[in-house]
């Protein structure tokens, strides 16, 4: 038999890319949450926006769609601000530690991404290196001391790494442009900016004003005299070339290996920037931070809180109506609309439907993970019915298949074996105190500890309380509930190696 792709007449697997950068075609079928509008708005004006997400909620999928549609404005020929993407932080944290991260280093780096974004952009013009030559002296002084101060400084072989990043990032962005970007002659634009950043320094190393232009954004020892000032530099460079302001997209900040264990570690990455209120108000730049949603507590309580009060912040919220509206899309898109819905690979839409709502509730409402599901879904269908010679379409057991698969492969990726062992152990949705002590032969305080731990890592939360037991008016105890389907899932259909 056909494999799942071809059975149904897809031009490729609708559930084959669970990461946003891994999808250029995105907006062709993306489904618009209430909060899009928020951040799009934001990031055009420029202003300072936060959106908290959990992970895989979409917070890339809507920076890449933002960033994608300013540019898109860009080329049209709107007054849009210049999208810069500060999505890698390897250069703060690769040689240090994650507390020395200062204000200082995270606006350095936003500065490189600065000049990066814009010799690349410069490189996608036609005249190339001759589009500078109308600056004014003053204009290209300006150029020439950013450039010297935070980008020129770096190696040339951390440019180049950092060069071919963005540049995949921004080919995506770009819909129009020029032959040697069409033809992802990279070597050519390295050189092409080598030629320029070279050309401006040899054009201006007599100028009297650029000693006066770095002094004015380093001192002697390197380190920047004002915040304010070099954000309001970069302000100034951008409106040079057109552009009528900055907005930067900070993201994937829970994604390096020294942020990635904890809310805590990522937080600290960040908190620099956003407690010094006076760097988010300077006039033409806004920031757009995708922040994990568990940062969020970090942020309001203890020595990382800040004033998000006066930040403005919106979450990501999925609803199951958004989700099958995203799948259907994926599947019309992919299907080149000849298939509508999902619930239209199915012997019977009634059990379908029924299936896509368990899935999305196992996915824990989260879109990269419903599509990690579904993609478990087709490659089990695979499995299962490649030597056969009939069209199959997807059955009950084929749903139930996948989303079993789905939740032994993943889950002992998302907590600790000792947790889930602890969760099988203990065999109840829904428990007090007591009840832990009991199955775990511990006392009240280890069983408090334990269930800490569980709700640290996010396995379970306090959902209510619980009357005293033999009716004696005594205090309730709190009442906790397993809250990842994928737990409950795990343990009902014994998914799971007895030997735990």
């Amino acid at each position: 038999m056909p494999s799942f792709e071809k059975t149904f007449a897809f031009n490729s697997s609708p559930f084959e890319q669970y990461v946003a950068e891994n999808e250029p075609d995105i907006l062709s079928y993306a489904v618009v949450p209430p909060y899009y509008d928020v951040a799009k708005r934001r990031a055009a004006t420029p202003s300072t926006h936060i959106l908290f997400g959990a992970r895989g909620s979409g917070k890339s999928a809507t920076r890449l769609s933002t960033e994608r549609e300013l540019w898109k404005r860009h080329s049209d020929g709107e007054h849009v601000p210049l999208v810069v993407s500060m999505v890698n932080f390897s250069r703060l944290l690769d040689g240090g530690r994650l507390e020395d991260v200062t204000s200082d280093g995270l606006i350095k780096e936003l500065a490189f991404c600065v000049i990066e974004t814009l010799l690349l952009w410069i490189s996608d013009q036609d005249e190339g290196y001759d589009f500078i030559e109308i600056l004014q002296p003053d204009e290209l002084t300006l150029l020439l001391a950013l450039s010297k101060a935070f980008y020129l400084q770096v190696p040339e072989t951390g440019r180049q790494i950092s060069q071919d990043v963005a540049m995949r990032l921004l080919h995506q962005n770009w819909r129009s442009q020029t032959r040697i970007w069409i033809n992802k002659k990279w070597s050519e634009i390295l050189h092409l900016i080598a030629n320029i950043s070279s050309g401006l320094a040899q054009k201006h190393a007599d100028t009297k004003d650029l000693t006066g232009e770095i002094s004015s954004l380093l001192t002697s020892k390197g380190n920047i005299t004002s915040g304010v000032t070099v954000l309001s530099k970069l302000v100034e460079l951008s409106r040079v070339f057109g552009f009528h302001g900055i907005s930067v997209f900070v993201d994937k900040v829970d994604e390096h290996p020294k942020t990635q264990a904890s809310p805590e570690s990522s937080s600290k990455l960040i908190f620099p920037i956003l407690s010094h209120i006076q760097l988010m108000e300077v006039e033409g730049l806004g920031w757009q931070f995708f922040l994990w949603d568990r940062i969020r507590t970090c942020l309001t309580h203890g020595p990382l809180a800040i004033r998000l009060d006066k930040i403005a912040h919106s979450e990501v919220s999925w609803t199951e109506d958004f989700l099958r509206a995203m799948l259907d899309a994926r599947v019309k898109f992919f299907s080149a609309g000849r298939i509508e819905k999902l619930s239209e690979l199915s012997d019977g839409n009634y059990h379908a439907d029924t299936k896509i709502g368990e899935a999305i509730d196992l996915s824990v409402f989260s879109p990269r993970e419903l599509i990690r599901l579904f993609d478990t879904v087709s490659r089990e269908y695979d499995s299962k019915h490649s030597s056969k010679s009939e069209m199959r379409f997807l059955s009950i057991e084929d749903f139930d298949a996948g989303m079993d698969k789905y939740v032994s492969d993943v889950i002992w990726s998302i907590y600790d074996k000792r947790i889930l062992s602890q969760m099988i152990r203990l065999d109840r949705e829904i428990f007090v105190n007591s009840e832990v002590q009991k199955a775990f032969k511990i006392s009240p305080p280890g069983a408090t500890n334990r269930i800490v731990k569980w709700e640290a890592a996010g396995a379970v939360a306090l959902t209510g309380k619980r009357d005293a037991e033999g009716g004696g008016g005594g205090k309730p105890s709190n009442e906790y509930s397993v809250i990842d389907p994928r737990i409950i899932r795990l343990a009902k259909r014994n998914l799971y190696d007895k030997k735990i």
